[in-house]
């Protein structure tokens, strides 16, 4: 769920875990399983989370998968 909820951690919410995607996208490219790993070291998330995430990314036109390689569209 985008909305966050009052019984919900801020920290798990797909928006936020979406602002911190883009912000490892504008340092570089990586690859799927590199930005999960990448991410994990910031916080703890769930794979689930993390492809629910890079969809409502993507569906938001916001990066494009060339590949394996994630791209920011919008720096």
């Amino acid at each position: 769920m985008l909305i966050p909820t009052p019984y919900e951690s801020l920290q798990k919410n797909t928006i936020i875990i979406g602002g911190d995607i883009i912000g490892l996208l504008k340092q570089k490219n990586y690859n799927i399983e590199a930005l999960f790993n990448e991410l994990k070291k910031l916080k703890s998330t769930h794979l689930n989370q993390f492809y629910n995430t890079l969809l409502f990314l993507w569906l938001a036109d916001i990066v494009e998968l060339d590949e394996h390689t994630l791209i920011l569209k919008r720096k």
